[in-house]
Parts: C-alpha cells; structure tokens; sequence
C-alpha cells in the first residue's frame, strides 16, 4: 500500500540576505555587504518545517525548476531536507527566482524580488497536472497558498483548484494560507475572485489578520474567522502576529484564543509558515486544534528568534 503523502505546492527561490559589513562604514547603507545565499518561499518552508515535525507521513515539494547548476542545487536542498522532488516539473529555459532579504532593528523583514521568470510560474501545465491528477488519492494533505495562486496563470491556477477539488473527493485535507501580496496580483478584485475559489476547496485555513484586513476588510480576528467559515472552511486558524493566535474546528462551540510566549525577534522571516508546518503536522498526529496552534505559536516564536526562513534543524525547540 503507497504511504499517504502531504504534497506542498508552491514556489522555491534564491534567497540573498546581508550577514555583516565588510568594514565599519560613514555611510551603512551604502557600503557592500557579504551576503548569506539560501533557498526559501512560503510554501517550501513550510514543507521543511513540516517534515521536521512529522515523519509519520511523506512530504513532496511540487513546483517547477530549470535544467541549470543553481536548479540542481536547489533540489539537492530539497532533498536533503527530507522532502521529495520527483513531483517537481522541469522547464529547461527558466531560472529560479530571487530575493534580498533585509531585517530592521525589530526583526521586521522587507524584501526585493526578482521573479518574473521565475521557473515556479510554469508548473502545472497539462501534462504536469495530468500527472497529479493520476496520483490524487495518495495525497492526505495538500498546501497551497495565495502566493501559489499569484504567480501563475488562470488555466494553472484552474488546475491547480481542480487538484484540491480531487484530493478533497478522496478524503484528503486542503490546507491554504491567503498570504496576500498585493504587488503579485493584477488587482484586489482578482486576488479576491481566487481567494474566495481557494476557500471553497479547502478544509483547513490558516490566515494572518493583516492579509485578511488588506484583501476583505475584516475588522478583527472574529470577524475574520467567521467570514472565513461561512465560506465553508470547517477549520480556521486566524494568525495574529506576537499576539497568537484565533482557532475554531468542527466540534468547538466557539472560537478560542491561544497566546504565544514574548520573544525578542531578529528577523520575523517565516513565522506564519513554521507555525502552519507545526500546526498541520500535530493536527496529522491526532491534537486538538488548541494543542496545535500551541505547536503553532511554540515553534513560530523559535524561528524568529534566528535569520533566514530556515532555522539549522539542531534549534527546532523540542515536542
């Protein structure tokens, strides 16, 4: 019997981010800097994280990457995390995306992209979804998130909601994240148009209240949440930052608070998708939904505390 597998679909770029000056400057901002070269997105780290905290089930990282030295060494990353490429498609005249990524004295993070070529925009085509398609009823989870939606184009983002429609007809969990990026999409309109698609094929959401303010105007955190199960979401995690987070589940007569622990944050990098992985991963393993979004808020609240998306595996906090 094949082993049932969680399935993370998304993007994975070159991530650059400063380690040090090279030589103590007048001028910071304007001086060299060496630079620390990794790989990162939303939906791989949490496919990482996810792998850490659950052995139980099998992980495969779904995107598109070219036939160059850099591709290669992204799936080698891939794949010493743990995580399965042999669902990944490869367009051999495209190169993986970039980012910088740069923390103030907060740990907050901005960012700037060059993606437009990405090779991740040209995953699922019709023979790569075809192939999916064939092997739906292995997948007990798949993860997907608005960043997903936003980089392709509508016949990919239409297959790629037909693939969560078929993995839901086999019994399977669809778990999306909004992670609302205004500058990647054409117009709120349709960011609001796939969102709302998304949402309608998913069993599990897990949104951060600033998204959700930006993309539908939610007020707060119980608004939010209760939008997003009237959409017919049966679980909904509503991210709020150090604040914790809001949960409701099938069986809960309400929605329930859960606090996180006062970190000192140097780069914020992550944190929704750590404390996604640590959620799906527990809720996989039989917790409450209250225990995982504990899992949730723990693990988030390491990652922050060291840069880059990627903690080294030997700082992930115990279970």
């Amino acid at each position: 019997m094949t082993t049932p597998q969680a399935w993370f679909i998304g993007e994975c770029m070159i991530e650059l981010r400063p380690t040090h000056l090279l030589q103590p400057p007048h001028d910071a901002q304007h001086m060299p800097r060496a630079m620390a070269q990794s790989f990162s997105g939303d939906v791989y780290n949490t496919a990482v994280y996810f792998r850490r905290r659950s052995r139980q089930i099998g992980s495969q990282f779904i995107s598109a990457a070219g036939n160059d030295s850099i591709s290669a060494s992204l799936r080698d990353e891939v794949t010493r995390q743990g995580i399965g490429v042999s669902l990944m498609a490869v367009h051999p005249d495209a190169l993986p995306g970039l980012y910088w990524i740069e923390t103030n004295a907060a740990g907050e993070r901005s960012f700037l992209y060059w993606r437009q070529q990405s090779a991740a925009r040209h995953m699922l085509d019709e023979a790569h979804a075809d192939a999916l398609m064939q092997q739906a009823a292995h997948c007990s989870l798949l993860y997907f998130s608005g960043i997903t939606l936003a980089i392709l184009d509508r016949a990919r983002r239409r297959r790629l909601l037909d693939l969560a429609q078929a993995v839901r007809a086999h019994g399977g969990w669809v778990a999306f994240d909004s992670n609302y990026r205004p500058r990647l999409w054409e117009s709120r309109d349709e960011a609001l148009h796939w969102t709302r698609l998304a949402l309608a094929q998913a069993s599990h959401a897990l949104v951060t209240l600033d998204d959700e303010s930006a993309l539908h105007g939610d007020a707060d955190a119980q608004a939010c949440l209760q939008r997003t199960r009237a959409a017919g979401v049966g679980e909904v995690v509503v991210k709020l930052g150090e604040q914790g987070c809001l949960v409701q589940a099938v069986g809960m007569d309400a929605a329930q608070a859960v606090t996180t622990q006062k970190v000192t944050a140097i780069d914020t990098t992550a944190a929704g998708d750590s404390f996604n992985a640590a959620y799906l991963a527990a809720r996989r393993q039989g917790a409450t939904a209250i225990a995982a979004a504990e899992a949730g808020c723990a693990l988030a609240g390491c990652v922050v505390m060291h840069p880059g998306a990627i903690m080294p595996p030997e700082a992930m906090p115990p279970l």
